[in-house]
């Protein structure tokens, strides 16, 4: 029973101190420097550049999070058909889509 105790004034301290409302929007530089900051070793020589395409759509306004996404995974076929992902940044490809379509749910909560 104590550790039960334990366990639900644990779940209550990280409620409070993360909050339970959704995340909010990401500044356009802060996304930029999130995309361009990968986790490890970065081998990538454009990840400014791929980064820059994926923050271009992030400051647009959509109708919904929806056409953003679709707007996030336009991008990344046109980055890819560029030819990025030969070049050691197929990684930065996936991480900036990823985080652009993070940043359209932010910013289109209701609308997931």
């Amino acid at each position: 029973m104590r550790l039960l105790h334990c366990a639900l004034a644990m779940a209550l301290l990280c409620v409070a101190v993360t909050g339970c409302g959704p995340m909010k929007p990401a500044s356009p530089s802060m996304f930029f420097g999130n995309c361009i900051t990968p986790p490890g070793r970065d081998p990538c020589d454009s990840d400014m550049d791929i980064c820059q395409v994926f923050e271009n759509v992030i400051t647009q306004k959509f109708a919904t999070a929806g056409a953003c996404r679709t707007a996030c995974n336009q991008a990344y076929n046109r980055l890819y058909y560029q030819g990025y992902q030969m070049t050691d940044c197929a990684y930065m490809l996936s991480r900036g889509s990823d985080l652009c379509e993070q940043e359209c749910l932010r910013q289109y909560p209701s609308q997931k």
